[in-house]
């Protein structure tokens, strides 16, 4: 009966989103995945249970694994990536509805080859979260429709997982950010923004500059993608040839803001302070919270805060106060 009811929505429809459909569960997968036949959909057992067994053995023929994660979740990925679970462990039977968790999400969500950037976009205002990341991430296209409500942590969970699947790690930071890197980038991570402060005075994230950061009005074509990025290129360009003012740059801007805040001066660096930087404010921040976001920043793009004297301060190269110890980054002892 249930197939029957669907049959005109698997007509012509991905194989994925039929299973999905079938199990009422939310597929998490990576982007890359082999182009499926249509046939795999086609003549179905009329039984929900057989159709649904037909599908996942086609799947694993494919040389793709079918895994189950919780109630609500199903993970398909190729079985040459079983260490995406390492990445991400199996945790949506964790997922409790019952948890406070804030407002969830009643509709569908369809991130079909969606920009990155602009989940990520998404992903900060849903959780109220200003992300934190170096300009340069894996650009993957992200796919994930969703089945029916979800809770904000299990939204959270499904983004953060086909991240890690898509090789990127989204790690929370305190109450009010999230760190995005790399995935072989995780380990080098140290979460430790402010503890919150009430009462604190607090800066409207519309008055903060933005940089590196691109706007999606609605979800972008393949046409509006390749613009966009040339535009972006193009401007990038011209701002490099033609802003003689380096405190207008990304970096030397970001620390200048920096420094007025610190009440400090930002020496000018000819071969630092023109680096394109990432940097978006998407809450209130307090201003130990905004000062952490800038550090945390730079950090991120291998740059570093450095002291010139008791009054300035300049950019450098990470290297020039950490260093790499077995794998882990450890803060360079100062100069006798």
């Amino acid at each position: 009966m249930l197939l029957w009811l669907l049959a005109p929505l698997l007509a012509g429809a991905d194989t994925l989103d039929v299973y999905a459909s079938l199990t009422g569960k939310t597929v998490l997968r990576p982007a890359a995945l082999p182009l499926l036949p249509d046939s795999i959909v086609a003549d179905l057992p009329a039984d929900n249970t057989n159709a649904i067994a037909r599908i996942e053995q086609a799947l694993s023929e494919q040389g793709l694994d079918v895994v189950q994660d919780g109630p609500h979740f199903v993970r398909v990925f190729p079985k040459a990536a079983r260490d995406s679970l390492t990445n991400a462990p199996l945790r949506g039977a964790e997922l409790s509805p019952s948890e406070g968790q804030g407002t969830g999400v009643s509709g569908m969500i369809d991130f079909n080859n969606a920009e990155l950037n602009q989940v990520l976009d998404i992903y900060a205002q849903m959780r109220q979260r200003t992300v934190l990341r170096p300009l340069i991430l894996p650009a993957p296209t992200i796919t994930l429709k969703t089945q029916g409500a979800l809770s904000q942590r299990e939204f959270a969970y499904a983004v953060a997982t086909v991240f890690a699947m898509n090789g990127i790690c989204l790690i929370d930071d305190g109450v009010k950010f999230v760190q995005v890197v790399p995935m072989w980038q995780r380990d080098q991570v140290k979460p430790s923004a402010p503890k919150p402060e009430p009462g604190a005075k607090v800066f409207d994230p519309k008055k903060l500059p933005s940089m590196g950061v691109s706007q999606f009005p609605g979800p972008p074509t393949e046409t509006d993608r390749m613009e966009q990025e040339w535009q972006r290129l193009r401007k990038a360009f011209y701002d490099f040839m033609h802003l003689q003012d380096p405190r207008k740059r990304s970096a030397q801007r970001l620390l200048t803001l920096y420094a007025d805040l610190a009440g400090k001066s930002a020496v000018p660096s000819q071969d630092l302070g023109g680096l394109p930087i990432w940097f978006h404010v998407e809450t209130p921040l307090t201003k130990r919270e905004l000062l952490y976001a800038i550090e945390t920043t730079f950090t991120l793009h291998g740059l570093a805060i450095i002291p010139v004297d008791d009054r300035k301060i300049r950019l450098g190269r990470i290297s020039e106060v950490l260093r790499n110890v077995g794998g882990r980054l450890e803060r360079v002892p100062p100069k006798p």
